[in-house]
């Protein structure tokens, strides 16, 4: 089964070849129009022009692996957030780790479990880097575009990324009056409102946004014990935008935005164990072991409590930028955001009152970002300058009961283990960029970044099994302090050739850089920081007079210092992250877009990624026996050389097509989407049980456009087949026998949408 999956993903990478960018255009309003999006007649695939480069330019001009999904496209695809496009982006994987998104690119991603965590790939919302990985998990709304670039990024961004970046243009504001308003109502009592209102205050001097979001839906499942939903959903979120143009050289852009979000998601699921005492010999979890309740669908949860999830954040962000001259611009970007989140699950997977998990983080950031830019004659460069501080607050507080767990001590619930404390972070950087056109259609690309990061870490630590839990966590028995400076030199080389006037020819070299930290409230030295070095070449094609789209790259990455977060000692809360050692990634991509007709078009990916360790020794707590040989400071541990990253499937593959049916109704768009994914793992040490199979979703959608184009309507169903896949599991600690705790994607949901715009 495996070798015939594989044989079919390399067939599809053999004819079509990488990088898909959606078949839309940005177009720089709410309207973008049919012909807009599929060429002047109709037939050809319409351009998109991105800005990733800090400039607008058209995705097939640009010496870079970028995927663009327009408004356009996320709206008639129903597309609310990062997940929802993880099919669409060749080598993007997206798990959830308490409470923070795992997003993970070409297989580097989040792999540290502590709070105050940072990932590898770079969020961006029109421009400001969003530091807390849980604001990923966030719906979209409002959306202009989204821009997601693969590989390094440090030399055109504030904030330097290992692994790429994802980029989130909102819609500007208008000088005409107008906005849309959009009604979802689906299975689960899915009731989604959107809209927003746009338009000029003073003409061409004064204009203003406004937009937002409400989504309420119950639960995908419940807690056996209480009988209520979990996993539902209900949040609030509103956006507005102020655009100042007082003059043709300046433009002012203020943006402030609130998010709130209170439900009963982020609960453990648990499909099982993971802790052996012996090869073969399985541990069966505490729980199951004294008689708990087990729940016997996996989307259910068995606790006495519910869990709880409590998210909001805010922020405040305003945009200078002045024409010093013809060609030459000068910006400042200017950001402060603050986010908090509660979380509350149950982490031994029955009602008994054996252990609860509590995860708390409170961050404050701001930052700021000059930027100066120019463009002459055979020359476009850029200048940069990057301020970043933030202070995050987080805990991780595990409560238990010794007597059922410690097997010792009174026969209550006590404050048990709490590990949390602040860790701050204040980074420096000065980048640029700049490229040289040689001769006709021959550009070089030269660009350098220096980063200068400094972490400063408290520690509070505590274990306490004998004050009783009344609400209140366990108080600090130990505290630490210590900072460290990070500094690193990334350089970037790229040469591209446009061969014909619709073939780009492309390569190049960076290197990326991802600062050293501490593992919150692990009392653990720091680890060092991640390093790779990035080889990519690819080839941007439009054919048959531009009926297809047909883009491929190729990336080859020598990835050193990885850092990896486990569970280590009695409880969950002991997470520790560590190095380990280097690994090797490479790979091929395949995007393409064909307008078969002025009706029919079909769009789609594929991926292929070899992504593994070339070394790393580690000892696994669920299975202390090791592999036999293998000895990590003389504990018996695993040898994971050739073991897969996390996150990395070594095959994934998505094919979408639409076929449009003009009526006096109005347009009608039947769409299929078919996304297949190989068996991705979920820890580096490459097992089963830890991991989620190959498994294929389906979706389909009958959108419809009235004549005036001021109606929109879309029936939608996702997730035809109702698979239940598993997004991300942990092995849980040894205080309750190593259960499998876990997230799951969403079942089979439809729905109809109805909109209108003016």
């Amino acid at each position: 089964m495996k070798a015939s999956t594989a044989s079919i993903a390399a067939i599809v990478i053999a004819l079509s070849s990488p990088a898909h960018a959606q078949a839309s255009t940005a177009a720089p309003n709410h309207d973008a129009t049919a012909a807009m999006e599929q060429g002047a007649d109709g037939t050809a695939v319409g351009e998109i022009v991105v800005t990733a480069q800090k400039r607008s330019e058209s995705l097939q001009k640009i010496p870079l692996a970028v995927t663009a999904v327009t408004g356009a496209d996320l709206e008639r695809r129903g597309i609310r957030d990062v997940q929802g496009m993880v099919s669409s982006i060749p080598n993007l994987n997206l798990g959830v780790n308490i409470g923070a998104a795992k997003v993970s690119l070409r297989g580097i991603g989040l792999e540290n479990q502590s709070a105050a965590a940072e990932g590898s790939i770079a969020f961006h919302s029109d421009g400001v880097f969003l530091s807390r990985p849980i604001t990923a998990l966030a719906s979209f709304y409002d959306v202009q575009q989204v821009e997601v670039l693969r590989g390094p990024q440090g030399t055109l961004y504030g904030r330097n990324a290992t692994g790429g970046s994802i980029n989130i243009t909102t819609r500007k504001p208008t000088q005409d009056l107008s906005g849309y308003f959009n009604l979802t109502a689906g299975n689960y009592s899915r009731i989604t409102v959107e809209g927003a209102v746009s338009g000029a205050i003073v003409r061409d001097v004064l204009a203003v946004r406004v937009a937002f979001q409400t989504q309420n839906r119950d639960g995908f499942g419940k807690n056996v014990i209480t009988g209520n939903d979990v996993d539902d959903l209900n949040s609030r979120a509103i956006r507005g935008t102020v655009l100042f143009t007082p003059s043709e050289r300046l433009t002012v852009d203020l943006k402030a935005d609130y998010f709130r979000e209170r439900d009963r998601a982020g609960a453990f699921h648990s499909p099982g164990g993971a802790g052996f005492s012996a090869p073969g010999v399985p541990i069966i979890r505490y729980g199951e072991a004294q008689g708990g309740i087990l729940p016997t669908d996996l989307r259910d949860v068995s606790a006495e409590d519910d869990p709880q999830n409590v998210l909001k954040f805010w922020g405040v962000q305003g945009k200078i930028t002045y024409a010093l001259s013809d060609g030459i611009e000068i910006s400042s970007l200017t950001a402060y955001r603050s986010t908090s989140n509660f979380g509350l699950t149950d982490l031994d997977g029955t009602n008994l009152p054996l252990v609860k998990q509590f995860r708390t983080e409170d961050s404050k950031q701001f930052s700021e970002e000059l930027q100066l830019s120019g463009k002459a004659d055979r020359l476009s460069w850029l200048l940069g300058l990057f301020y970043f501080h933030e202070n995050n607050k987080g805990i991780t507080a595990d409560p238990l009961n010794p007597a059922r767990t410690l097997f010792f001590g009174p026969d209550i619930l006590t404050t048990g283990f709490l590990a949390g404390g602040s860790l701050k972070t204040d980074a420096l950087a000065a980048f640029g960029q700049a490229t040289y056109e040689v001769v006709d259609d021959l550009r070089i690309t030269l660009g350098a970044r220096y980063s200068s990061e400094k972490k400063t870490d408290h520690d509070d630590l505590a274990f306490d099994i004998f004050t009783p839990y009344e609400g209140s966590f366990a108080t600090p028995q130990a505290t630490l302090d210590r900072s460290k400076r990070f500094k690193s030199f990334t350089p970037r080389v790229a040469v591209d050739y446009q061969m014909t006037p619709d073939v780009l020819l492309y390569a190049s070299w960076s290197k990326g850089f991802k600062s050293g930290t501490y593992s919150l409230g692990a009392g653990t030295p720091p680890v060092d920081p991640e390093k790779v070095s990035a080889f990519e070449a690819g080839i941007k094609s439009q054919l048959f007079d531009r009926r297809l789209r047909l883009n491929l790259a190729g990336f080859y990455y020598d990835y050193k210092d990885l850092q990896v977060g486990k569970v280590v000692g009695t409880t969950s809360a002991t997470l520790q992250l560590e190095n380990a050692a280097t690994a090797t990634i490479y790979g091929l991509e395949a995007e393409f877009e064909a307008r078969i007709s002025p009706q029919f078009q079909i769009d789609g990916n594929a991926a292929w990624l070899h992504a593994r360790f070339d070394s790393y020794i580690s000892a696994d707590p669920a299975r202390p026996f090791g592999d036999g040989t293998t000895l990590d400071n003389g504990i018996p541990a695993f040898n994971l050389k050739g073991k897969r990253l996390s996150q990395s499937p070594e095959f994934a593959v998505f094919v979408g097509a639409q076929y449009r049916v003009p009526s006096r109704l109005g347009e009608f768009t039947l769409r299929g989407e078919v996304a297949w994914k190989d068996r991705v793992y979920f820890t580096p040490f490459n097992l089963d049980y830890v991991g989620q199979g190959p498994n294929a979703r389906v979706n389909l959608f009958l959108n419809w456009l009235s004549n005036d184009e001021h109606w929109t309507g879309s029936l939608f169903v996702k997730n035809l087949t109702d698979k239940t896949v598993v997004a991300n599991l942990n092995v849980s600690s040894s205080v309750v026998g190593f259960p499998l705790t876990g997230y799951l994607e969403d079942p089979r949901t439809y729905g109809l949408t109805i909109g209108y715009k003016f």
